[in-house]
């Protein structure tokens, strides 16, 4: 044997051990799934879906439990989330809003369009989930509840039974506590903990649309004696309170004229009255629920000096609205009020001199008028407004800022829509379509969409049309960039 033959013979045997080194790896890779990658088994993955930041806050509170009592926890916004996440971990906890009538949140749209409509494998997965939402709508906590059901299709397992929440109430949210509690088998803090309430002092109120065919709408303003800080776009949750004839009626009504602790009889739902059984009357009002809270768009800016709330007095079968009518009739003057000022990130401002288009109706003026000051105090005049309400002689709401706002230069556009004032009824999605050709015009030039007002008839018209006009490749991109805003109800 030739010595060049043995030297092919060498590289040969060298080439084949390289080969059969790496199908070796490649197996070992495939048979381990990658461990490097994989979670540890006890690490938990919070994801959140939120439209007024709620579910953002509960999510993020979880997170902060978990990791007080040593858990390995991620938090992650349910836009970011990517199928290579919910492969790589094995225990996912959910706290997702319903959005209007069953709709999911807005940041959610990526997920249901890309994840949620997909198959995939997920028997290695444990979750729970806290859905929040709101009875008075028919499709309760649609959305939390569609996750579970595609969940439980993927084979994947629940920790414990999900959690259903109707606005915020504390006695749903102490079921998510209990069943963190049970898993973990740790004590954790009352969630609850998380509000800071403020107290506020009504001041004034003023009924913009005196004459309207519609109902009352009312500037609300109130005062703090601290100082308050809060962005355009945030908003007001006031706790509800009965005023002293409703409290005095339930006492004669329950024979309690004795009864003398007033204050603890303020904030209890007086209309929806549980089994008293045999309790005493004072143990029997630890059963009640809380009144629930209202939440308001803000209109003003902390150098305003005040709170300011834009309230449409609500007539319901048994009266005037719990919060509008105790906002609009039932407040005496410097009378306090619980509230609390929430941040809400999806609908807040950039700081930036891109142009602004916005968007709403009725009551939805509030969070525009918010950001039209925010807008003039950076300097930023390239603003475009569509509102719409009945008539313009009644429900012309904050005529003289926006005029001021139109001949100072920070308005460059107004469209109004007021429906009534013609045979044919026209609203602001009409205005845009008729508009569509500016609206490319600015879109192109990097413009921001923001709307504020009416879920129903509103905000799904515009967003409707906008998906006519640009496609809905492109709205779906406006909304990634954050340049599609809503803030509807």
């Amino acid at each position: 044997m030739t010595q060049a033959v043995m030297i092919i013979i060498v590289i040969l045997a060298i080439l084949l051990s390289l080969h059969i080194f790496i199908i070796v790896w490649l197996l070992w890779q495939q048979r381990n799934g990658n461990k490097s990658e994989v979670q540890d088994d006890h690490a938990y993955l919070v994801v959140y879906a939120s439209q007024s930041g709620h579910a953002e806050s509960w999510a993020k509170h979880t997170t902060e439990q978990l990791q007080l009592i040593h858990q390995q926890v991620t938090l992650k916004n349910i836009q970011k989330l990517t199928a290579t996440d919910l492969i790589q971990y094995q225990r996912i906890l959910w706290v997702v809003s319903t959005y209007g009538e069953g709709d999911a949140p807005d940041d959610a749209q990526h997920f249901v369009h890309k994840i949620l409509s997909q198959p995939v494998d997920l028997s290695h997965l444990s979750f729970a989930i806290l859905a929040l939402g709101d009875k008075r709508y028919t499709n309760f906590c649609q959305f939390g509840q569609s996750i579970e059901q595609w969940l439980l299709q993927q084979k994947a397992q629940p920790l414990f039974s999900t959690v259903l929440v109707d606005q915020l109430n504390s006695r749903d949210l102490e079921q998510w506590l209990t069943g963190l509690e049970q898993l973990t088998a740790m004590r954790l803090t009352a969630l609850d903990n998380q509000w800071e309430t403020i107290e506020l002092k009504f001041a004034h109120r003023q009924c913009l649309n005196v004459g309207s065919a519609g109902e009352p709408i009312y500037k609300i303003q109130l005062v703090a004696e601290q100082e308050l800080v809060w962005s355009s776009g945030d908003i007001l949750e006031i706790q509800c309170e009965n005023n002293i004839i409703e409290i005095q009626q339930f006492l004669v009504a329950h024979q309690q004229d004795d009864f003398n602790d007033i204050d603890a009889l303020k904030t209890l739902n007086l209309r929806q009255l549980p089994n008293r059984e045999h309790h005493s009357f004072a143990a029997w009002l630890e059963h009640f629920d809380r009144l629930p809270k209202r939440e308001y768009s803000i209109a003003s800016l902390p150098e305003n000096g005040l709170i300011e709330l834009v309230v449409r007095q609500q007539q319901t079968e048994t009266g005037l609205g719990l919060g509008s009518g105790w906002l609009t009739a039932g407040l005496q003057h410097n009378q306090p009020i619980q509230a609390y000022i929430r941040n809400n990130p999806g609908f807040h401002l950039q700081h930036h001199p891109q142009p602004l288009i916005l968007i709403g109706n009725g009551t939805g003026i509030a969070g525009l008028v918010a950001h039209l000051k925010q807008r003039e105090q950076w300097g930023y005049g390239q603003n475009w407004l569509i509102f719409g309400e009945r008539q313009r002689q009644f429900d012309h709401l904050y005529h003289a800022e926006i005029q001021y706002w139109q001949q100072h230069g920070f308005l460059q556009h107004v469209d109004y829509a007021f429906s009534r004032d013609q045979a044919e009824k026209i609203y602001v999605q009409d205005i845009l379509k008729q508009q569509s050709a500016r609206l490319k015009q600015w879109i192109e030039q990097g413009a921001a969409v923001y709307v504020c007002g009416s879920l129903n008839g509103m905000a799904s018209g515009v967003d409707q049309v906008l998906k006519e006009i640009l496609g809905n490749e492109l709205v779906e991109q406006l909304r990634h960039e954050q340049r599609y805003q809503r803030d509807v109800y």
